[in-house]
């Protein structure tokens, strides 16, 4: 392992993948980026991807891509592949937290189209609060599990050391995603254990990452800056509301697609927005931080192992347990206004994707029943016919 106290600029023509891991400051350093993109393109160094984050072209690159979102994100993935292989520019960057979901054949095929010489970044944070942060984005997945069941099921899922005690789907267990020896044995076997670099964040100065990026991209200090984004977390209340929606959903025969074109998109983003909420943040139990911890002393050693670059210091990956609650149990009330807001939330993005588009092949297409004449069982299977509808013409 070698260790550095911030970045050093990579040589001229060099790539640079940004893997993630999720939760860890991305969406800062995505938007930092996005918002620097001429200055940054002045000095240099190429960002790969339209907008902030192309998420789906990363789920076509990483081949985790759902089944219901359009095949055409296969031809946009390896079109920004070939882009970033033949990038004539000092420095090639692409950042997406969505590669780090990678097999070892589709990180092989990463390699294969974006050029062995890349090198990789990942940014990390203490996995103990991480995991909180995690179940909160399994809700917004249409999540059911209470936090402390889905938490024994992340931990028994997979070992330390790796071993896997489940059957990998598509989308790998949690603990397996986040497990730097998992990094180091698959991605360094790759690219190679010299090309990677671990960035534990200053966890007294939030804009540590940004200044590890210049370095690796050899630009000014301060050529990145924090943008002001909507990126909150919704309080345990609340989110234990939008838990019952989602077992309510299924259980009345909701599928999964319907709901991530609804409440999972439109609802996803407007949750984040809802502000002046009263403050309940979500913990990590004890018991879990203390498990926690056992995983990040073996990840540690794995790294410490290799011949990856380090910049900041591992052992603040590890936390203090008695900083965290014994005590987490869910919440079972929610104020009548956050009811409301948050009703109005996914009933208004449950109608954006429920609005019956005209037939082009009928003079005056019939007037469509309206929403208020179906009952719950009914409304939610309406609902659901209308939103596959809009999917299958956006295919």
């Amino acid at each position: 392992m070698r260790s550095a106290s911030t970045g050093s600029a990579l040589p001229d023509g060099a790539g640079l993948i940004h893997i993630g891991m999720p939760k860890t400051g991305t969406t800062a350093l995505q938007a930092a980026l996005h918002d620097a993109r001429p200055q940054l393109a002045d000095l240099g160094v190429r960002l790969m991807g339209k907008g902030r984050h192309e998420m789906r072209t990363a789920l076509a690159a990483a081949g985790t891509l759902p089944p219901y979102w359009p095949d055409r994100r296969e031809e946009r993935w390896q079109q920004l592949a070939e882009n970033f292989r033949t990038s004539t520019s000092r420095c090639t960057l692409w950042s997406s937290e969505t590669l780090s979901q990678a097999a070892p054949d589709r990180i092989r095929l990463l390699s294969e189209r974006l050029g062995p010489d890349t090198h990789v970044v990942l940014t990390l944070r203490p996995l103990a609060p991480l995991l909180a942060s995690q179940w909160q984005e399994v809700l917004r997945r249409r999540g059911t599990d209470p936090l402390d069941h889905w938490l024994r099921r992340q931990f028994d899922a997979v070992s330390p050391d790796g071993t896997l005690h489940v059957e990998l789907t598509r989308v790998m267990p949690e603990l397996h995603r986040f497990s730097l020896r998992r990094v180091v044995e698959q991605w360094g076997s790759v690219f190679g254990e010299d090309r990677l670099t671990f960035v534990v964040a200053d966890p007294h100065d939030r804009d540590s990452n940004l200044r590890v990026f210049e370095a690796l991209m050899g630009v000014p200090a301060g050529t990145l800056q924090l943008q002001e984004h909507v990126n909150a977390s919704t309080p345990y209340p609340e989110s234990e509301m939008l838990r019952a929606f989602n077992i309510a959903f299924t259980e009345n025969g909701g599928d999964h697609a319907t709901w991530m074109f609804t409440a999972g998109k439109g609802g996803k983003l407007a949750l984040r927005e809802l502000e002046g909420l009263p403050v309940h943040p979500i913990r990590t139990p004890r018991w879990a931080a203390e498990r926690a911890n056992e995983y990040t002393r073996d990840w540690i050693a794995a790294v410490e192992g290799s011949d990856a670059t380090v910049i900041g210091d591992l052992q603040n990956l590890l936390v203090d347990p008695a900083d965290y609650p014994e005590d987490v149990t869910p919440p079972d009330m929610v104020s009548v206004t956050s009811a409301g807001r948050v009703a109005d939330v996914l009933f208004r993005s449950a109608l954006e994707y429920a609005k019956p588009a005209p037939d082009p092949d009928l003079d005056a297409a019939p007037a469509a029943r309206g929403l208020e004449s179906y009952d719950g069982r009914e409304l939610v299977r309406e609902l659901a016919r209308r939103a596959r509808g809009r999917i299958g013409r956006r295919g």
